[in-house]
């Protein structure tokens, strides 16, 4: 019989404060705090027949998580949690990504859990319409230990990971604007926006029907099909990570490698280092800090395209100098309570930006309440959290460096100094790659802009003080 060692650390919640917006008749909903707890993890059914790479063992884990929401209506999307499995020979002290079936998953009353096809982990989220606080109890994911190296008598520690995530629909969808924000896309003609209706390649230039702006990349010729473009259906995550999320991270690292990408000032040694502030979004980072993460945890960094369809949902006509709320009503946050904790609230303002504000960022989720509607809260279309202000956002620019991106998924596993070695990756043989967008609690107000790029394209190994970051994964 397979020996497991289930230490406190299994039972592994991922705490965070989230906020959503739902509605049946408009985009004005309410926005409601909420966090995911996931419990009651254990391995069962043990499978060893057959050769060693067929031999399974089921990971049984309960998740909740506070107003949930599905609809088939306006938005038409829903609310998820992106779930996936960490795991650790008790003779070593390296912490592996387990690897999944793509069957043998049993998905409690209710929900759905999907499993992705390469096997990092797997998507659980609501089966029908409605609004709410869910509990799966005793949903199953079938790991392939013995495909991962395992052994049948091995004893092994393992962790379930759970984030928070927005499924953005398959559809439509336009880029730019015809307004004043910096640097922004446009129909190379008209100057107004420009309607991304595919996944295929998009003709750069001046000519009617080609998609143009005033800089990052003036010489290319094409956007090439294989750049993500926010067509396809995608998972984003409704906040950038927080402090809780990173030092996740930090801690199944070895100490050189955990002590080198420390961006949030943690302290003590691994596995037990700690962090103040937990709930906040991390900032303060490299790229190069933010893709290591996203490999970690099998996601993948965004495009441009991508963020402004989050922002501003699917055939929608863009507004002008619109924020991810959809409208030009802007109020720096102020009146904090409980500043720091997992209760920190602010009574006035729907952004954190540089004018008036606390200089610092906040807890994710922070402006809402009961009764907050998404230009209270600052919640995008499609319920996405803080796309404007708070932390800047990492997405791959649409430009002659930033366009070799083909949207490859992180696999879990990082290089011998713990960063990110997907192949195609932004990285320090391909710089100049990353821009930033959506302002941060340093940046100011025109930074905040959907379709604003002032920010500007910035090099991999460079710093800022209010650089969080986000991760997606493409729909199956």
């Amino acid at each position: 019989m397979w020996q497991i060692s289930l230490s406190s650390k299994i039972i592994n919640r991922m705490k965070k404060v989230f906020l959503f917006i739902i509605s049946l008749v408009s985009i004005t909903g309410m926005a409601i705090a909420n966090d995911v707890v996931v419990t009651n993890v254990s391995l069962i059914n043990q499978n060893t027949s057959g050769p060693l790479n067929t031999h399974y063992s089921d990971v049984q884990f309960s998740i909740s998580w506070k107003n949930s929401w599905r609809t088939s209506t306006n938005e038409s999307n829903y609310d998820g949690c992106w779930v996936f499995i960490k795991y650790r020979k008790q003779s070593t002290s390296v912490w592996l990504h387990a690897t999944l079936n793509m069957s043998g998953q049993v998905s409690p009353a209710g929900s759905v859990v999907k499993p992705v096809a390469d096997g990092k982990g797997a998507f659980v989220y609501p089966s029908a319409n409605g609004i709410g606080d869910v509990n799966y109890n005793n949903a199953t994911l079938r790991w392939n230990y013995g495909s991962d190296g395992v052994l049948d008598n091995e004893k092994v520690e393992i962790r379930v990971y759970a984030v928070e995530m927005v499924n953005v629909p398959q559809g439509s969808f336009n880029l730019g604007n015809s307004s004043l924000e910096s640097y922004h896309f446009k129909d190379g003609a008209s100057g107004s926006w420009f309607p991304v209706t595919s996944e295929n390649a998009i003709n750069c230039g001046t000519a009617p029907g080609q998609l143009n702006t005033d800089y990052y990349f003036t010489s290319l010729p094409a956007i090439p099909a294989a750049y993500p473009k926010g067509y396809n259906s995608y998972w984003i995550m409704k906040y950038e990570f927080s402090n809780q999320q990173y030092l996740d991270f930090l801690n199944t690292l070895d100490q050189t490698s955990a002590n080198a990408l420390n961006s949030i000032g943690a302290t003590g040694s691994v596995p037990n280092m700690v962090t103040t502030f937990p709930e906040r979004a991390a900032v303060g980072f490299t790229s190069l800090n933010i893709l290591s993460w996203l490999d970690w945890a099998a996601m993948r960094p965004m495009t441009e395209f991508e963020y402004e369809k989050a922002c501003r949902g699917a055939n929608n006509t863009p507004s002008p100098l619109e924020y991810a709320w959809g409208n030009t009503t802007l109020t720096t946050i102020s009146g904090g309570t409980n500043i720091g904790a997992n209760n920190e609230t602010w009574l006035n303002g729907n952004a954190n930006y540089v004018t008036g504000g606390p200089y610092t960022a906040m807890r994710c989720g922070a402006l809402a309440t009961a009764t907050s509607n998404r230009t209270q809260s600052g919640a995008s279309f499609y319920g996405v959290m803080e796309m404007s202000g708070n932390a800047s956002e990492l997405t791959v620019c649409a430009n002659n460096n930033g366009t070799a991106f083909t949207g490859n998924h992180g696999d879990g596993v990082l290089d011998a100094q713990s960063n990110a070695n997907v192949p195609g990756w932004p990285s320090l043989t391909n710089d100049l790659s990353i821009i930033i967008r959506g302002g941060s609690f340093a940046s100011v107000y025109a930074n905040l802009q959907i379709c604003d790029r002032s920010a500007g394209v910035i090099y991999v190994s460079s710093s800022y003080v209010g650089f969080g970051g986000r991760g997606v994964r493409t729909a199956e």
